[in-house]
């Protein structure tokens, strides 16, 4: 299959490359960042390219899509977001994203999401998309209910990440 190229006003949604680990570390180097990602602070550009890695096999399984969201008029990647557990056989995938802390505030992560929802219902055929998020993130909420996500309730004790379980505050937006 060939990897969906997704465009916006402001951005490239395309297949995560290689060349692109430098812009990843820049911000999965950050605490800021990681305080409500499943993985530990970037130390190397090595763990920028394992991500990379990990993202397109995901694809290349058939368990998801995971877009570089490249700022066109930079030409610089600023953030990723896309699908992993992707059940085919209940129609529903989580959905995942982060964004360089230099262009939060802008609304580049909503401009992104809208199309990929799009991809997901009418070529993913998905009926549900699910997002857990910390409940302590705030801005990360916000954007859900933005984008029309229910809050569904929170699961406590729900994912155990940096040797802790966290609860986990899950929504869901429905392909009515």
């Amino acid at each position: 299959m060939i990897y969906p190229v997704l465009e916006t006003e402001r951005l490239l949604l395309r297949q995560l490359a290689p060349d692109d680990a430098e812009d990843l570390f820049e911000y999965f180097s950050l605490d800021e960042v990681m305080e409500y990602y499943d993985l530990e602070t970037f130390k190397t550009l090595e763990d920028a390219q394992k991500i990379i890695r990990h993202f397109n096999h995901e694809f290349e399984k058939g368990k998801g899509f995971r877009w570089a969201l490249e700022l066109k008029s930079e030409r610089k990647v600023i953030g990723t977001c896309g699908y992993h557990n992707w059940h085919r056989e209940h129609s529903r995938a989580e959905i995942g994203y982060e964004l360089n802390p230099k262009f939060w505030r802008n609304s580049y992560m909503k401009e992104a999401i809208l199309p990929i929802l799009t991809f997901g219902f009418e070529s993913m055929m998905l009926h549900r998309v699910d997002a857990f998020i910390d409940p302590s993130n705030i801005s990360s909420e916000k954007l859900l209910l933005s984008l029309n996500f229910k809050d569904e309730g929170t699961l406590r004790d729900y994912f155990f990440e940096k040797g802790r379980f966290v609860d986990a505050k899950i929504f869901g937006l429905i392909n009515e």
